[in-house]
């Protein structure tokens, strides 16, 4: 079957439609386990990497994050997060020191940072 304007709208309808009809949302956020979650307290926030403000709900146990995902809630994003949002809960919980703790200082002229 030759791909022509029409077989192709042909199938992106069908496409649609059986996601529509099969319950499959692309545009809601992802939940977690509730096992995962339970015992933690949840708190709403915003995405602090660019000036949308994309809606975050943050949950803890004893003082560590333990999950982010976006906030349905919320009228900006109404769940759904970008790369950048989705990877928060990987630059909060960072089990590989790979960014530095503290600052270092070069002396002018120097060579070693301390």
């Amino acid at each position: 079957m030759p791909v022509t304007r029409r077989n192709f709208l042909k199938l992106s309808g069908a496409t649609a439609a059986g996601a529509f009809l099969g319950g499959t949302s692309f545009l809601t956020g992802c939940k977690s386990s509730p096992d995962k979650l339970k015992g933690t307290t949840e708190s709403t926030t915003i995405c602090p990497y660019c000036g949308v403000g994309c809606g975050l709900i943050v949950s803890a146990r004893g003082g560590k994050i333990v999950n982010i995902e976006g906030d349905p809630e919320h009228p900006i994003n109404k769940g759904s997060l970008c790369a950048k949002g989705a990877a928060l809960y990987q630059v909060a919980v960072n089990p590989i020191k790979r960014r530095l703790d503290k600052v270092q200082y070069r002396k002018p002229g120097g060579t070693d940072f301390r």
